[in-house]
């Protein structure tokens, strides 16, 4: 009878050690809980118009331009000031877009995926606008920048 509960104790605490939940469990997010956007050297930032490393964009072009497979993340505020996140990654002659909008608090709040083929330059005397074309499926805005 002892030793029927000290097995029946055993396997209590074993399992009770077991909690099921795993170090990798700690870093999952949702949509409706994106992690945090972490800014990098390489960020391309537009803060409403003011461009902090315009020469990251220029060499991704440049690498466009020579066929040269690159990517940039191009980090736009609102003007509330929430980030939305632009991977642009250029491989085999096509330009994938990823645009993630989860931390705009006004936004759609999802992750949108779509291909273009190249980059169109606008140019007036005001300003540059550097445009995808090609894109599918042609979702939103497809200007990349805007340099005033």
């Amino acid at each position: 009878m002892k030793a029927g509960f000290f097995i029946l104790f055993f396997i209590l605490l074993v399992s009770g050690c077991n909690s099921g939940q795993t170090s990798q469990d700690i870093y999952m997010y949702t949509d409706d809980n994106p992690p945090p956007y972490i800014k990098t050297l390489d960020d391309i930032i537009d803060t409403n118009g003011k461009l902090e490393n315009k020469d990251r964009f220029d060499e991704f072009f440049n690498s466009v331009k020579q066929g040269k497979d690159d990517s940039i993340r191009v980090v736009k505020y609102t003007t509330e000031g929430d980030p939305i996140i632009y991977g642009y990654e250029f491989e085999n002659e096509v330009i994938n877009v990823t645009i993630d909008t989860r931390r705009d608090g006004y936004g759609q709040g999802n992750i949108v995926h779509k291909t273009c083929t190249s980059i169109i330059v606008n140019e007036d005397k005001e300003k540059t606008s550097y445009e995808l074309d090609g894109c599918t499926p042609s979702i939103g805005n497809n200007i990349i920048l805007t340099i005033e």
